[in-house]
């Protein structure tokens, strides 16, 4: 019997105001397939407003609410990448009404419940890598070991005030925001542990790697290959983010 998707199926959906979903999709290291499936895995769990800032709304669900950008301003600076863009997120007025706001990149896989993310309460808090562990920190002292593949936030404006004194300097210093926040000392708590690579696991040195871990329910794919790249067949996560109607 198949029951790779009796999880999903159980998950009592939450309707709640208090707090909102948001995403990015800047240029063309992702279609639209990614922004729907992403709705559909979370609208499964919860009935919370979907926001999208992208700079391509084509082809997005038009249950989405699709805020337009331009990111074009950012694009010539030196080490800039879409990620970047996550910190003006904070400060953005559409999201204002909310209490709480969760963001997730556009390449995780839900695969269970998330109520646990859903109802975190925190000012700032990040995924806590705990693929990594003490032998990265220890030999990579100036890199974080925290991942803003899914963030959630209540008022952070002072982030974003911070970064942008020197913005310019901060993009092409650091890899990314997660080394920005972990080199200037910038507060973060750690979402709860339901969250793992899907490449490195989720301890130090797995070496059963790519496998969908049932104690878990947020897969990052934050490195190749990507969603679209696995097949069904060897990977049968794939149907829990192809769920997009």
């Amino acid at each position: 019997m198949d029951t790779s998707q009796s999880t999903i199926q159980r998950t009592e959906k939450k309707v709640i105001s208090s707090y909102c979903i948001t995403c990015l999709k800047i240029g063309n290291k992702f279609d639209n397939s990614y922004v729907n499936n992403l709705y559909g895995m979370i609208s499964r769990q919860s009935d919370a407003d979907f926001y999208c800032f992208t700079d391509d709304p084509e082809g997005i669900d038009p249950k989405v609410n699709v805020i337009e950008i331009d990111a074009s301003e950012y694009q010539s600076w030196d080490n800039w990448w879409a990620a970047w863009w996550k910190i003006v997120l904070f400060v953005r007025p559409e999201l204002a009404k909310y209490d709480r706001k969760i963001f997730f990149d556009l390449d995780v896989i839900i695969h269970g419940n998330i109520s646990q993310v859903l109802d975190f309460d925190s000012n700032f808090a990040l995924v806590y890598s705990t693929w990594k562990g003490v032998p990265f920190k220890m030999k990579y002292p100036n890199k974080s070991l925290f991942n803003s593949s899914v963030i959630v936030w209540k008022d952070v404006t002072s982030i974003y005030e911070y970064f942008m004194q020197n913005a310019k300097h901060y993009v092409s210093k650091y890899a990314g925001t997660d080394d920005f926040y972990h080199n200037e000392k910038i507060k973060r708590e750690q979402l709860p542990h339901c969250i793992y690579s899907y490449r490195d696991g989720e301890k130090p040195n797995q070496l059963n790697s790519f496998i969908m871990r049932q104690n878990k329910s947020i897969a990052l794919l934050h490195q190749r290959p990507k969603n679209h790249e696995l097949s069904e067949s060897e990977h049968p996560i794939v149907r829990h983010w192809k769920v997009y109607i």
